[in-house]
């Protein structure tokens, strides 16, 4: 039977590490999270392209002008396309446009920089007007409302399973299993940035989801501590202990079960999707290692030092 109670504060000195390592990077390294048009505003187009135009094509089309562009397919029949640009490519996209129209005209020196990416895909793809189906530019206002909503909505979702396990069990492992939600929460969103991986709606779901996945976990855990605290006379230490040993197997085979859903999406999925399984393939793991390492031994650690200060 492995200890884990015993090598609770490397654990814990690990997610620290990685926090630290995760965080670092990203605005050491990049200056911070990468920019999305969810959250930051910019330009967004949906364009019906002819048949022997690819993704490949269209890839190759921004990443040759130098443009942070993600591509959506919305309707294969149809190639059609949505196409976001990042706030930090839209004086590029006007600049191209001056520079192709020349800079003297008028037209090119006062065109929009939605107007600027229409155009030029016009003329590079030799596109009908019709074929445009919708070019509209996202202002950050709505990138923050959003920013707004996701924090309130993870904000609500720690609040409510704090006061649902408060009930359900003590406030010990009400607050052992928040902390180990927040753990998870915050080293995900570390992840995201040390891999710039860009925020979006789906992001936020996807941080929903894992916190769901994690507190499931813990409370299996928990469940099996209570039960094993009522039946035998051991120690705190030893009772957690022994039942995450009892509850391993379980833990185990319901990640890599789950594992194994989210690893499809990425191998046979869209790529739309990518981010978002990479997002939940981590924080399973994550949540899986928060269950046995971090939420069980912070109950542990809060159940000595109260002890201590009833004493004292």
């Amino acid at each position: 039977m492995f200890d884990f109670i015993k090598y609770k504060y490397v654990s814990i000195s690990f997610s620290a590490i990685l926090i630290a390592v995760g965080f670092g990077v990203t605005f050491g390294k990049y200056g911070g999270f990468a920019t999305s048009l969810d959250f930051d505003g910019g330009l967004r187009a949906v364009v019906e392209f002819p048949e022997n135009v690819e993704r490949k094509n269209l890839e190759e089309y921004f990443s040759a002008k130098n443009l942070e562009a993600v591509l959506v397919l919305m309707d294969k029949d149809k190639n059609d396309y949505q196409i976001d640009i990042g706030l930090g490519s839209v004086d590029q996209i006007k600049q191209l446009y001056i520079e192709r129209k020349g800079k003297d005209s008028v037209e090119a020196q006062q065109a929009s920089a939605i107007d600027a990416l229409i155009g030029l895909l016009q003329e590079d793809f030799k596109l009908e007007k019709k074929k445009i189906l919708s070019a509209n530019q996202v202002g950050s206002v709505v990138g923050a409302e959003l920013t707004s909503t996701g924090i309130s909505l993870l904000g609500l979702t720690l609040f409510f399973i704090m006061i649902y396990l408060s009930f359900r069990f003590q406030f010990k492992f009400a607050l052992g299993a928040i902390l180990a939600l927040i753990h998870d929460l915050v080293i995900t969103i570390a992840f995201i940035g040390f891999f710039q991986i860009k925020p979006s709606v789906p992001i936020i779901a996807a941080l929903l989801t894992l916190l769901g996945y994690s507190i499931n976990d813990t409370i299996v855990v928990f469940d099996r501590i209570r039960e094993n605290a009522g039946n035998l006379r051991d120690t705190f230490s030893k009772v957690i202990n022994l039942s995450i040993n009892q509850t391993l197997s379980r833990t185990f085979n319901t990640s890599v079960a789950t594992l194994i859903s989210v690893v499809a999406i990425i191998i046979g999925g869209a790529v739309e999707l990518y981010d978002f399984a990479y997002v939940l393939t981590f924080g399973i793991i994550l949540g899986t290692f928060s269950s046995v390492f971090i939420a069980a031994p912070l109950v542990d650690i809060y159940d000595s030092l109260s002890k201590r200060w009833k004493r004292s």
